[in-house]
């Protein structure tokens, strides 16, 4: 396995600059129909297969778009079924409405576990209720936003709610260290999408980070220039905590990656 996947996100969706949710390669007609079921909420009557699992098509941009187009989350759930193994520890921080937690469920297995952390209340209510709906009993839902301390913050609500963020406005919500919220396990893979809040998070799983394998991470200098920060600093961030990345001190993700980050083979734990 490499040690950076570089996943440019403008292959898959648009970010910023235009309202609601971007669906490419939708059919026209499932497009309008998804609108449709999103703005009226007859969308929680309708159930669709993902890739390996089931969810509801609560009022959110993400039901909205993966009912579009089943392939969205396609590379991510490449990197989940790469890394992941029976009896796992896969942290999903930035669960949203819960697709790869279910996938990295289904991975894992009754001897492994998910923990799917999601900021934002109503999303993380929709998040327990597709765990519930896939009868996901290795899942432990968990909603709080990960950060660099134990207090209180905002998020965001936007429409297209897959890119709320910690705010200075918003609804208020409990900010978790990550190594408050986890119990000290192995963790073979930590997600993380946070909407550039990925250093903080991080920071604040300085413990955890020292027993996890794998760490797969949006980077994007647009949302890290937010909250005062070069994307730079994340990687050699992760460096310091003995994580390999193939690339120069310097890189800047000018655009929205996912990258990841492993652990030399010679340091991992075998369960």
């Amino acid at each position: 396995m490499g040690n950076i996947h570089h996943v440019p996100q403008s292959e898959l969706h648009e970010r910023e600059g235009a309202p609601g949710v971007m669906v490419h390669h939708a059919p026209a007609f499932r497009f309008v129909v998804s609108r449709a079921l999103w703005a009226t909420r007859l969308g929680r009557i309708v159930v669709f297969e993902g890739n390996g699992y089931r969810l509801r098509f609560y009022p959110t941009a993400l039901s909205a778009t993966l009912w579009c187009n089943r392939r969205f989350l396609a590379r991510d759930e490449a990197v989940l079924r790469e890394v992941l193994r029976p009896g796992d520890t896969f942290v999903d921080v930035g669960a949203n409405i819960g697709a790869l937690s279910l996938l990295g469920s289904k991975l894992v297995g009754a001897s492994g576990g998910v923990y799917a952390i999601e900021a934002h209340p109503r999303t993380a209510t929709f998040l327990a209720g597709n765990i519930r709906l896939n009868g996901a009993r290795n899942v432990q839902v968990i909603q709080a936003a990960a950060g660099d301390r134990d207090s209180e913050t905002r998020v965001t609500s936007r429409r297209s709610d897959d890119q709320n963020a910690v705010s200075d406005e918003g609804v208020k919500v409990p900010m978790r260290r990550l190594d408050s919220l986890l119990p000290d396990i192995d963790v073979r893979l930590m997600k993380l999408d946070v909407e550039g809040f990925e250093l903080f998070a991080l920071r604040g799983a300085e413990r955890v980070l020292r027993r996890t394998q794998f760490v797969y991470f949006e980077s994007w200098q647009q949302h890290s220039s937010k909250f005062g920060y070069r994307t730079p600093e994340l990687t050699a961030f992760l460096k310091g905590c003995g994580f390999q990345l193939d690339c120069a001190e310097d890189y800047v993700s000018e655009q929205c990656e996912n990258l990841l980050a492993q652990r030399p083979l010679h340091c991992e734990s075998r369960k």
